[in-house]
């Protein structure tokens, strides 16, 4: 998500009326000369390696196909810029890839397509092997447009060496927000004695979002009907330990040194106790054994809850081939599932130690993780609300310019400005 989002909404909002009265007229999905396959194109913004992977998959998968030929799309940069262009001159995607935070809007204007009815009846698809966190994302006003390929939930990274050396036991997923403080305050040293800290507890330089303490607490930003619950008193609990973390305790580097340094970068240099990341980030490799790597459920205080990075697979309502375009949609989305981590599904999990045995040591947790990980309540504007949260709470705490009292209404007036 970044601010060319907002001006993005408003090139999408203009496909409402192509896309409505060209549902079903796409370019895409037509068939192959001298075949019976349907060709249809996919969208992806994966590059690089991945994007071989990627491609190693499709082959095969277009090897056992009797009815379809996927091609893929690459577009590594301004992806939803360029699908957005594309619906625009109605040469969609059959398939394309949306993080959570863009099915709301694209399913309002009718750019991809309902696949409630026949997801339901799928026994390829089995709605119950998902959990609910990631299916929810995939989701607008109770229909399902999507089925979640990746749920990548934050856990806790940290540093055996440094627990050990400063006599703190390891986390053991009990851990509450005050546990968390009092081992990072213990973990803030200055260690070559000059006078500044240069070693911390935690990174935080607004990441994780926001929402981790506000849902730990029990709270909500914003409920799935869209109503604004930030400003409840499990809300302020949760951001009031926020801001004394960062502006009393002083566990974080600040923003600037977190961003120059890089916040993943710090811990894998050690000079970081405990990071949060996703579960299916890369770490254990990064430190390449500078020191032993241990992984935990984040913290929480009355509920356990975790942000999780979710992406879908979804159908252009613009596809000539529904039918196929959905068997397709089914046949990726359980192939992907075998070759990312961390699945969505409860299954799908057992695939962690083939595809990455270095997070063998985590399985427990990434399992208990993935069980209570979500995505935010995505609303119509989510990008614009969330720029809110940032610009107008979570920024101004972690500079300590604004109390979380002030903070809350700030962005509780800028959000009803967006949404009313």
């Amino acid at each position: 998500m970044n601010s060319k989002w907002i001006k993005e909404v408003g090139l999408l909002l203009t496909l409402v009326l192509i896309t409505t009265t060209f549902y079903g007229c796409g370019a895409n999905g037509d068939f192959q000369k001298n075949t019976n396959k349907v060709t249809l194109k996919v969208a992806t913004y994966a590059g690089a390696s991945e994007l071989k992977e990627y491609q190693n998959l499709v082959n095969k998968l277009n090897a056992k196909s009797k009815n379809y030929k996927l091609v893929i799309q690459s577009i590594p940069s301004n992806y939803y810029q360029k699908i957005q262009t594309m619906i625009s001159a109605r040469q969609a995607p059959d398939l394309m890839w949306l993080s959570q935070e863009y099915i709301p809007m694209y399913a309002k204007v009718g750019a991809i397509m309902d696949i409630t009815n026949k997801a339901e009846k799928d026994k390829k698809v089995e709605l119950e092997n998902y959990y609910a966190g990631p299916l929810d994302t995939a989701k607008y006003k109770e229909k399902l447009y999507g089925l979640p390929w990746i749920s990548q939930p934050v856990v806790m990274y940290y540093n055996k060496a440094l627990f050990k050396e400063a006599g703190i036991e390891e986390p053991n997923g009990s851990w509450k927000w005050e546990d968390f403080d009092n081992a990072a305050k213990k973990l803030t040293k200055d260690k070559n004695g000059d006078g500044k800290i240069d070693q911390w507890g935690t990174v935080i330089d607004g990441w994780p979002p926001i929402n981790t303490w506000v849902w730990t607490y029990g709270g909500e930003t914003i409920d799935k009907n869209g109503r604004i619950k930030l400003g409840s008193p499990e809300a302020l609990k949760g951001l009031n330990m926020l801001s004394k973390m960062i502006n009393v305790d002083k566990i974080s580097p600040d923003k600037e040194q977190a961003q120059n340094m890089g916040d993943a970068q710090l811990f894998e240099s050690g000079k970081i106790g405990m990071f949060f990341g996703g579960a299916g980030d890369d770490i254990e490799n990064q430190v390449n054994e500078k020191f032993k790597v241990g992984m935990s459920e984040i913290p929480y205080e009355t509920k356990k809850s975790t942000f999780s990075w979710i992406a879908s697979t979804v159908i252009s309502s613009q596809t000539k081939n529904k039918d196929v375009a959905y068997e397709a949609l089914v046949d990726l989305t359980n192939a992907i599932q075998k070759w990312k981590i961390v699945s969505p599904t409860k299954s799908g999990l057992s695939n962690v130690i083939k595809v990455r045995p270095e997070k063998a040591y985590a399985l427990d947790v990434i399992k208990k993780s993935s069980a209570y990980a979500r995505g935010f309540n995505n609303q119509e504007k989510e990008a614009e609300i969330d720029t809110a949260l940032s610009d107008e709470l979570y920024e101004p705490i972690l500079y300590n310019k604004k109390t979380p009292e002030q903070g809350i209404k700030d962005a509780v007036d800028k959000i009803k400005s967006i949404t009313e």
